[in-house]
This record gives structure tokens, C-alpha cells and sequence, in this order.
């Protein structure tokens, strides 16, 4: 086996050398050219009877990895916001008795807080300024933990509900009629905590104020709903300990509950002061004739 490598491996350069002892007649530029190559055959055969190192194989770290602690989960916080604000619409809307209103929220939470540790304790909510959670909305929330945290969500609230709005424009002081009301779908906005729902509610009432075709209609744009009207037939109740006299008047004035208005009594023809229980119906006062009844 020596043998054959030594061959293998100094043959070209003997044969080359041969050649020059002959006294070949070849050119100074071949000479060299034949020497190259006989050492690139010696570098060669060199280079692969040498194995290569083998490449190790990656070393799996045995570093173990910890589990992040958990945080406030955002969906959970999210839908106690969102069930807080329905919660106290659905309230507003049972005192003044509202019906068929469409109610949707976007809830808006920091995005920091699912770095912040789970509240053991209940949520303490801070709104009290918020009087009718309609529009852009926030909302602070306060973990009474130890330590504890607190943060503000941002809430959109829209709601879509069928509402009185003048059907035509509606002059200052006018009595409003059935035909100049309607009930259409609107999109509430924050000031319109006191819409009216049906027209009965506007119907004899006079706005403050001329109202525009389409306007929504609130309870503080009109005065108080007319129970007596000049000029009607009312029934006027004297009381006297246990007993209740009645008799029948006219009314010079109009009056609306609890306001006290000029009547003519009927049977003996005297202006006396009456204030006004219901439709129609008035308390005396007093029977001392009034020297300058309004007319």
C-alpha cells in the first residue's frame, strides 16, 4: 500500500524530471507549466486522503422556560363594560318607559392590560358624573386589591329608537295637534334624554320655542300639558272638613296642574280662584269675588 501511494503520488514529477534529463528541447513557459500541474496532482491526492471533520450536532438547551403569569384577560373586561352600560340604559328606559330601542356598544380597553395581575375582588366602577350613557362614554375601573390598579375604558354607545319629532314646522306658543306630530326612527344623541315616544304625550302642549319639520321632540321643549281651557266647563270641589261640595263653573283662564286660574261660578255668577287637580277639575279656594278676573 506504501508503495502504490508513493507511485501514485511522485510519479508525474519523476516522469517530468526524465524529461528534462533527456534534454528535451521544449520551452521555458511548458517547463513550467508541466511543474504546476504535477504539484496541483500532489495537492490533490494530499487533500483527499484527509477526512473532514464532522459538524456536531446542535446541543438542545436545556434551559427551561417559565410560563408567563396571566394577566387580565381584555374579552372578560370587555363584557363586564359592555353589561355595566346596557345595564344602566335598560334603567333609564324602564323609568321613562321606553320600548322597541336598538342598543349596540364598541368598548375601547388599554392595551396594557394584560400586563396587569388578575383582581381577586370585584370591579369598583367610578361614572357618576354619566347621567344617560348614550354617546362617547368613559368608564374607570378599580381593582381593591393590594396592590391594586385602576384604569379608564372608552365606550361607544348608539342607540336606535322610534321617537316624536314635529312633522311640520310648529310656531312659538302653539297648542300642538296629532297633525303636526309623527313618529320616525332616530339615532339618539346625549341631550335627548327626555324624547317624547308617542304623541299623546305633546298633543295640547305649547314648545317654548318654534320647532323645526323632522326635530325630535323632548319633554323640556314644551310647557306643561293644558288640563283647563279657557272657556270650558269645569267642575269646581269645595271641601269643608268631611264634606265636599260640587257645582259647575267656567274656566277664564287656562291652567295646568296645580296653578290656580280664575273661574265663574255657574249658580251664583261669582269669579272665584281654583287650582287646577285634573282635566277639568279645579279645588276652591276661595269664594271672594276677584275684582279684576283675567279674561
Amino acid at each position: 500500500m506504501k508503495r502504490h501511494t508513493h507511485k501514485a503520488i511522485f510519479g508525474p514529477t519523476f516522469n517530468f524530471c526524465r524529461i528534462c534529463r533527456r534534454g528535451a528541447q521544449l520551452p521555458t513557459q511548458v517547463m513550467w507549466l508541466f511543474l504546476a500541474v504535477a504539484l496541483l496532482l500532489i495537492c490533490g491526492k494530499s487533500l483527499a486522503s484527509t477526512a473532514l471533520p464532522t459538524q456536531p450536532a446542535p446541543v438542545e438547551s436545556t434551559t427551561r422556560r417559565t410560563a408567563p403569569t396571566p394577566g387580565v384577560d381584555p374579552n372578560t373586561l370587555k363584557q363586564f363594560v359592555h353589561d355595566h352600560w346596557q345595564q344602566r340604559f335598560a334603567q333609564h328606559a324602564q323609568r321613562v318607559n321606553w320600548h322597541d330601542y336598538h342598543w349596540q356598544i364598541e368598548v375601547i380597553i388599554p392595551e396594557a392590560v394584560s400586563k396587569l395581575p388578575p383582581c381577586r375582588q370585584p370591579y369598583q366602577v367610578e361614572d357618576s358624573s354619566v347621567k344617560f350613557p348614550v354617546g362617547r362614554l368613559s368608564l374607570r375601573l378599580r381593582c381593591p386589591d393590594s396592590p391594586g390598579w385602576m384604569i379608564t375604558t372608552r365606550s361607544q354607545i348608539s342607540v336606535l329608537m322610534p321617537v316624536v319629532v314635529a312633522r311640520v314646522a310648529v310656531a312659538q306658543e302653539h297648542y300642538l295637534q296629532a297633525s303636526d306630530l309623527a313618529v320616525t326612527q332616530i339615532l339618539l344623541t346625549p341631550q335627548m334624554d327626555d324624547v317624547l315616544i308617542s304623541p299623546e304625550q305633546a298633543i295640547g302642549r305649547r314648545p317654548q320655542r318654534s320647532l323645526r319639520a323632522g326635530q325630535p321632540v323632548r319633554n323640556r321643549m314644551l310647557e306643561a300639558a293644558l288640563l283647563v281651557r279657557k272657556g270650558d266647563k269645569v267642575r269646581l270641589t269645595l271641601a269643608e272638613g268631611e264634606m265636599a261640595i260640587s257645582m259647575q263653573g267656567t274656566a277664564l283662564q287656562d291652567g295646568q296642574k296645580g296653578e290656580t286660574i280664575s273661574i265663574k261660578n255657574e249658580k251664583s255668577g261669582k269669579v272665584i280662584s281654583a287650582s287646577v287637580s285634573g282635566p277639568g277639575q279645579l279645588l276652591i279656594l276661595n269664594e271672594t269675588p276677584m275684582e279684576n278676573p283675567q279674561n
